[in-house]
C-alpha cells in the first residue's frame, strides 16, 4: 500500500519506549545499508499529524544516496529506503495519543531530563491541541 504520510510523523517503537520525530521524507527514510539490515522495522508504528497509525510489514532499500551511497561525513553506505505498510490504517484519537506520550516520557525520564524539567513536558503534551504541536515539543 502506497501511504500518504503527513508530516511531521512521530514513530513509537512497540520494543523501547523512545519518541522520535520527522518532519520529511527524505529524513524519515534516510539510512545506511548497516542500519537496514541491524533494525526490525516491523516493529514500529508511524502516527502522523492527522492521527492516523500505520504498520510497517517490511522496509527495502530503493537507492543509493549521494556518490553510490559514500559520504565522508557518515559511517556506511547511505541509502535511500521505503515502507510496505499493513493495508490497515487505524485512526488514533489525540487523547490516547497524548497518553501514550506521557507515558513514554516518564519512562525515559533521564533522555528527557537533559533538555526538559520532564513534569513541565508531560503537562504542555497534555495540553497540546494537535498531533503536530506535540511533534514541535519533541523535536
Amino acid at each position: 500500500m502506497e501511504a500518504e504520510l503527513n508530516y511531521p510523523v512521530i514513530v513509537l517503537s512497540r520494543k523501547d519506549d523512545m519518541v522520535y520525530v520527522y518532519f520529511n521524507d527524505k529524513d524519515l527514510k534516510s539510512t545506511s545499508e548497516e542500519l537496514l539490515k541491524k533494525l526490525d522495522y516491523t516493529n514500529l508504528d508511524l502516527i502522523d499529524r492527522v492521527g492516523h497509525k500505520y504498520k510497517i510489514n517490511k522496509a527495502f532499500k530503493v537507492k543509493y544516496l549521494g556518490l553510490w551511497g559514500f559520504n565522508p561525513l557518515l559511517k556506511g553506505r547511505q541509502i535511500l529506503i521505503d515502507f510496505k505498510y499493513d493495508p490497515e490504517v487505524q485512526c488514533v484519537s489525540l487523547d490516547d495519543f497524548k497518553d501514550e506520550i506521557v507515558k513514554r516520557l516518564e519512562k525515559k525520564k533521564r533522555f528527557w531530563e537533559a533538555s526538559w524539567d520532564v513534569e513541565e513536558l508531560k503537562q504542555k503534551v497534555s495540553h497540546c491541541p494537535s498531533f503536530s504541536g506535540i511533534a514541535e515539543l519533541l523535536k
